[in-house]
């Protein structure tokens, strides 16, 4: 049998010929390639078991890549130095749940709880980049370098994308361990770093609010409906598909019942200014009607985007995103002296940290704190703050300073 430097390239290339060819690794002496007569190729490992020269198959050329194959049999040929048959191994692994498997288990249980858009944009990125990659691997046998070579390639081309990828199947393989699909504490993907986001969110100043306001009233005739969306998205920081959805019958004296927002139902405090936009509104106020009949529903939320544009080229706001008024609205919250944990129960969010990322602070309020700390502090250790007077260094008769 010959013995060569087995590469992927030289796999790929090996044409059938008129009797089962067989290429062993130099590097890993019992592991190789069978090419059929029929062109079918299949990685192999060459041992001796129980005193007779076995031939076991991995799996099919195509379905593992060569360094993964290579990996099975050195696990392979170390199981037989310890004396046990890798032959019951391989035929458990053949039956073994693969990552389609738990994918089709992970959707049918978790479904359940999912909001329609969530459940269509894990389904889209499990078709397009999870399963192509991992769904015919035993779930099992997904390892960090797996894991890690499939995030890398994905992350040159589309990083965002990647990262999004890279939390729905840390979530399946978290879910496998509840499942007795893996060993608990193996998660492949942790350790991994995302991709770090670009920082695209910001917030408007008290200048840039007086223009959109002037321009907004410039537009109110043409845009009428879509002015007074934006007018409530800026003064509740509620994210536009819980306005645009809104209904009568989730307006109440003091506040607004979101029965869908993105965390689940929240109540959302009115203010009088807020309050005065919902009460300008025209048409009866049938409990099962949008406050925005034009525009209730996501297939109508381009109009509101259009008036958008043209409110923030008007206003000279730049690439601002019609999300930042939910950023503005936060950090003009804590600007005023609210903490983070309140603001964070005004925007509906479960977590302090996600808060902090929309809490984005004016240079001037910064300067202002660091200046309050540092009075503190040096109050507190007894700082004398006045400059202290210049001396004069006088040399000396006898050549010492003073």
């Amino acid at each position: 049998m010959p013995t060569v430097d087995l590469t992927a390239r030289l796999a790929r290339e090996t044409k059938p010929a008129d009797r089962d060819l067989f290429l062993f690794d130099r590097a890993l002496p019992g592991f190789g390639l069978r090419v059929h007569r029929s062109g079918a190729k299949a990685w192999i490992v060459q041992t001796r078991i129980e005193g007779k020269t076995r031939r076991l198959r991995i799996a099919r050329y195509g379905e593992l890549e060569l360094a993964e194959a290579r990996r099975r049999a050195r696990e392979i040929l170390a199981s037989v130095r310890a004396g046990d048959n890798p032959a019951d191994d391989i035929r458990k692994e053949k039956t073994a749940p693969t990552v389609k498997d738990l994918a089709e288990e992970y959707l049918r249980r978790c479904d359940p709880y999912w909001k329609p858009s969530g459940r269509e944009t894990i389904r889209i990125y499990l078709r397009a980049r999870i399963l192509p990659a991992f769904g015919k691997m035993p779930v099992h046998r997904v390892g960090p370098e797996d894991v890690a070579a499939w995030f890398d390639a994905a992350s040159r081309e589309k990083p965002g994308a990647a990262n999004r990828a890279f939390e729905i199947l840390r979530s399946m393989m978290f879910r496998a361990e509840e499942y007795g699909l893996r060993e608990p504490g193996t998660n492949p993907c942790l350790g991994i770093r995302k991709n770090p986001r670009r920082n695209i969110a910001r917030f408007l100043d008290t200048d840039e609010l007086a223009r959109l306001g002037r321009a907004l009233d410039a537009r109110e005739d043409q845009w009428p409906e879509a002015v007074a969306a934006i007018r409530l998205l800026a003064l509740t920081g509620c994210r536009r598909g819980e306005v645009l959805n809104l209904r009568w019958r989730d307006i109440g004296q003091n506040a607004i019942t979101l029965r869908d927002a993105k965390t689940g139902p929240r109540s959302v405090p009115l203010g009088e200014a807020a309050r005065s936009v919902i009460d300008a509104l025209p048409g009866p106020r049938d409990p099962n009607a949008f406050l925005f009949p034009r525009l209730g529903g996501s297939r109508h939320a381009h109009r509101v985007v259009a008036c958008w544009r043209a409110v923030r080229e008007d206003a000279n706001l730049g690439k601002v995103r019609l999300h930042d008024l939910r950023h503005t609205a936060a950090s003009h919250a804590v600007m005023s002296g609210e903490n983070l944990p309140l603001v964070g129960k005004l925007l509906g969010h479960r977590r302090h940290e996600t808060t902090a990322g929309y809490a984005h602070l004016a240079d001037g309020h910064l300067v202002e704190a660091a200046e309050k700390v540092g009075t503190l502090i040096a109050d507190a250790m007894g700082f004398d703050r006045d400059p202290p007077p210049s001396r004069v260094r006088v040399r000396r008769k006898y050549g010492r300073w003073v």
